[in-house]
């Protein structure tokens, strides 16, 4: 756009010009006045042509701004909103968990002992300290007792979902109920009762919350009264509605419309939905343009929905078109005059929108997008300057508002922002994100320099004046992501990820160290598990994942074969071989050793009833390793039968194993579990015996087929004798309870000849035969039954 000043400075010079050729006389006056005349009327006409293309086009590419400011400023107010909802829910279960560990010391309540004090002040205190309306625990057989406002109840909850998803080892929130005390809306959540370090689920610790809990969050948005923001599920579903007046769909679903949506448009947002995508799109109702976002959370399949009318949120530029048409209409210098008012007017305008949208309304200072913004204009000019992006909160902070009160944990948040930016160097950033998370861009020269600043900071926090004196000391953990200049195109918020990464490390690590440096092995093993989750369910359908044997051998009758462990293990084209320690663990974590299990059981007793039983073989026991999750599903025994009749397999012939620590996890449920295996003709081991968790005394109540020694009680110590006495006694005490004992591990001649002489049953491990292909196992059985077999390798 042409300089003001310059266009009036031009039309000066061209009166001034016109006046010095034209003055002599009176007719030259008269000349000159014409002439002036004529130039006036095209100068105007020009200026005025001028002014109106140049306001269209400041029109469109102002519009043009204004639309991309609007989606990015909805969008990170939709961000922020899921950011915050996750971190609510994160902390909420964070509460039951920790009350959940106050219960497991006492145990359940049964009905019969509703009196019990310890568990009724547990539950009332989380009642009264919370947002809470119903607080309860349940037994693994959902026989529940409760406190509300109505007192203490007892009812029978089995056939509650989320009491079924807990006790099956999962968080749990709900989609909104209605309470039955009192008709209130409300959302469950529940964790499971774990035994410690036993992965055991004997319990539910459930609670309830109002939605209004949920609909707080979502109404702190950055156009608070003016926008609209739902929760709801991948079929539209309202989990939590706004209560703004603006809202669109009437009844239950977000499709619901008094003027229903375009079918394109409509069948958009369904499939995003469905594919867990995030959107932004426009559309017009009645007459308005509306501006909508959604994302997924990492809740359920929940999303936020977002929206709020264009004219709200885009008025700098209803006001520049205004602008222009009165501009186009009107004199030249009025034009000017206007075009210098609007732009006055669209200076304050945004300098009160970046007010609103960036200012954290706790602590008064910047929020998470003023960071971003700030902390990205940093870094691009950071050349030769060492930076650390940092990730830090306070550890235990919803106790603090929950036995100090909220009004103590905000003075805390202000207090730890004020120091903050006490602390904040030239060239640093920082910014409140939610709760008691904080972000920050230091600058460094050395990661001691980071660690001795975090620790002397945390220090700070540690004395804040309202908590220390109650004798509590608030605890600050942090993350730090070293920047290097070698970085590329990494983005702000993967440096964030990876510094939430390296916080999440060292708090679950415990000890006394409260700051974590990204280091590159998690970066690397990140990426393997991500490069493991994201091809696991292609390579189970590949048929990548392939059965390895171990054979068993009865060092009591000739070292013959009686049986093998199957084993698993991943034949990758890219990977080659990767052994099981690689992938397991990740799969017990994410769920996916269900699937592993059963494709591992289903293979083996097709292979046994085509090779084995059709072929005359004699049989032998195989044995199949169950997990934890795998035990904990409703339809173990079910599944496990109904491939088992299918393949018509005899008893007898399939040894189901189980890791030791399961017996710990709930004692009664294994024993019940392994009772139903062996009555439907499995037999049934106790494998790792001894890897940790060893109780001679529960094997009197779990009638176990198969001990199955660790492989630690045969590794060189310095008391070896005391150890032989150990492993003597328990094979005795095992043979007294018919129970068969197997040694795993073994890899020595007189290993094998001790065993022998104190009664172990039989051995499994390299000094006869490493794990092998189920091919190359049935080569090596015929070979090694048609030879005599004295031998020990």
């Amino acid at each position: 756009m042409l300089n003001n000043n310059f266009l009036l400075q031009l039309i000066r010079n061209d009166v001034s010009g016109s006046r010095k050729k034209k003055e002599p006389g009176r007719i030259g006056t008269i000349g000159f006045s014409k002439i002036y005349i004529n130039h006036i009327y095209p100068i105007a006409v020009a200026v005025s042509l001028a002014f109106s293309f140049l306001g269209i086009g400041f029109i469109l590419i102002a519009g043009h701004l204004s639309k991309i400011d609007t989606v990015e400023n909805i969008q990170t107010a939709t961000e922020q909103i899921k950011f915050a909802i996750e971190e609510y829910v994160g902390k909420e279960f964070e509460t039951l968990m920790t009350a959940a560990i106050l219960v497991k010391k006492n145990g359940v309540p049964a009905e019969d002992n509703t009196d019990k004090l310890t568990d009724r002040l547990i539950m009332a205190s989380f009642a009264n300290y919370n947002a809470f309306v119903r607080v309860g625990i349940s037994d693994n057989a959902g026989k529940a007792i409760w406190i509300d406002k109505g007192g203490i109840k007892h009812r029978e909850m089995s056939d509650e979902p989320f009491i079924i998803s807990a006790l099956s080892g999962k968080q749990v929130i709900t989609e909104t109920k209605k309470n039955a005390v009192n008709g209130m809306d409300v959302n469950f959540f529940a964790v499971p009762i774990i035994e410690s370090g036993k992965n055991n689920v004997y319990g539910v610790f459930f609670a309830a919350n109002p939605e209004d809990e949920l609909r707080r969050i979502t109404e702190h948005s950055m156009y608070v009264g003016k926008g609209i923001c739902h929760i709801v599920d991948a079929n539209g579903n309202f989990i939590v509605k706004s209560n703004s007046p603006l809202v669109l769909a009437q009844g239950n679903n977000i499709f619901n419309l008094k003027i229903p949506l375009d079918e394109v448009t409509e069948h958009s947002i369904r499939s995003d939905f469905q594919a867990g995508r995030r959107n932004y799109l426009e559309i017009t109702f009645s007459g308005e343009k509306r501006m909508i976002a959604y994302l997924p959370l990492n809740i359920n399949n929940w999303f936020v929905f977002y929206a709020a009318p264009e004219n709200l949120v885009s008025t700098g530029a209803n006001n520049i078109t205004k602008g222009a048409i009165i501009i186009i209409c009107s004199a030249v210098l009025i034009f000017i005059f206007l075009i210098s008012l609007i732009h006055r007017i669209n200076n304050t305008s945004r300098k009160a929108l970046e007010t609103v949208a960036f200012t954290d309304p706790l602590t008064g200072k910047h929020n998470y997008q003023k960071f971003l913004l700030d902390a990205k204009e940093v870094l691009s000019k950071s050349r030769g300057v060492h930076y650390a992006v940092c990730y830090s909160d306070i550890k235990g902070f919803k106790y603090i508002n929950d036995f100090f009160g909220r009004d103590v944990g905000d003075r805390l948040l202000q207090y730890w922002s004020d120091f903050q930016y006490e602390i904040t160097q030239s060239g640093e950033v920082c910014g409140h994100v939610y709760g008691d998370i904080f972000v920050s861009l230091r600058k460094y020269h050395s990661k001691q320099e980071i660690e001795t600043r975090f620790e002397s900071t945390a220090r700070r926090l540690m004395v804040y004046p309202e908590t220390f004196s109650q004798g509590y000391k608030a605890e600050l953990f942090g993350g730090a992501y070293l920047i290097s200049e070698s970085e590329g195109n990494l983005e702000l918020s993967d440096m964030l990820d990876r510094a939430i990464t390296a916080q999440k490390e060292v708090k679950n690590a415990g000890g006394t160290k409260r700051l974590g440096i990204y280091t590159e092995e998690m970066r690397k093993q990140k990426l393997w598990e991500t490069e493991v989750e994201s091809r696991m369910e292609s390579a189970l359908e590949n048929g990548e994942f392939k059965i390895y044997l171990q054979p068993k051998f009865d060092i009591q009758h000739d070292n013959s074969i009686i049986g093998a462990e199957a084993l698993v293990r991943w034949e990758s084209p890219e990977k080659g071989l990767i052994p099981p320690c690689r992938f397991i663990h990740l799969f017990e974590q994410n769920g996916f050793i269900i699937k592993l299990d059963r494709f591992i059981f289903e293979t083996i007793c097709k292979w046994y009833r085509v090779d084995v039983l059709d072929n005359d073989v004699p049989r032998y026991i195989l044995s199949v390793n169950v997990s934890r999750l795998g035990l904990m599903q409703p339809d173990f025994i079910r599944t496990y039968m109904t491939i088992k009749d299918l393949n018509a397999i005899p008893d007898g012939c399939i040894e189901l194993e189980f890791t030791e620590s399961l017996v710990f996890g709930n004692h009664k449920l294994f024993q019940s579990i392994v009772s139903d295996c062996r009555q439907n003709g499995f037999l049934c081991s106790m494998d790792d015996f001894g890897s940790g968790y060893s109780s001679l005394n529960l094997l009197k109540s779990i009638h176990m087929d198969v001990l199955k020694l660790d492989g630690l009680f045969f590794k060189p110590c310095e008391d070896t004798e005391r150890g032989q006495k150990l492993v003597k006694n328990i094979i005795a005490m095992a043979n007294s309870l018919d129970m068969k004992t197997v040694a795993e591990g073994i890899e020595t001649v007189d290993q094998v000849t001790q065993l022998r002489e104190i009664g172990c049953n039989a051995v499994q491990g390299y000094v006869f035969s490493k794990p092998m292909p189920i091919g190359d196992f049935c080569q090596f059985f015929r070979q090694w039954n048609r030879n005599a077999r004295p031998r020990e390798r």
